[in-house]
């Protein structure tokens, strides 16, 4: 499944584009291979994650698409407060995120 975004990001989005955002894109990786134990078939509440890293719904958004344009997470089901119900981590993701230890 693939998300486009289609509009005009803030100065302050454009700002994550660099080092803050890869460094949270890791942290929500890193979150979710732990919250699934490794495991690429356990979905993950997205609200579980975005409590724990204290993300916004823009914010949680651009990760997860960017996440998934990588391969490392799939989107498991759509729904709830964040547009997003559960992630699941790939394989890939699973292997990235043990390099990140």
């Amino acid at each position: 499944m693939k998300w486009a975004f289609f509009g005009k990001l803030s100065s302050t989005q454009y700002m994550l584009i660099g080092g803050d955002f890869n460094k949270r894109a890791k942290e929500l990786l890193s979150l979710l291979a732990e919250k699934s134990e490794s495991n690429p078939e356990v979905k993950v509440a997205v609200e579980s994650l975005v409590e724990e890293l204290e993300l916004d719904r823009t914010e949680l958004k651009n990760l997860l698409e960017y996440l998934e344009g990588k391969g490392l997470i799939e989107v498991a089901s759509i729904g709830g407060p964040f547009l997003y119900g559960h992630v699941k981590i790939t394989e890939k993701g699973i292997y990235k995120a043990a390099k990140l230890k």
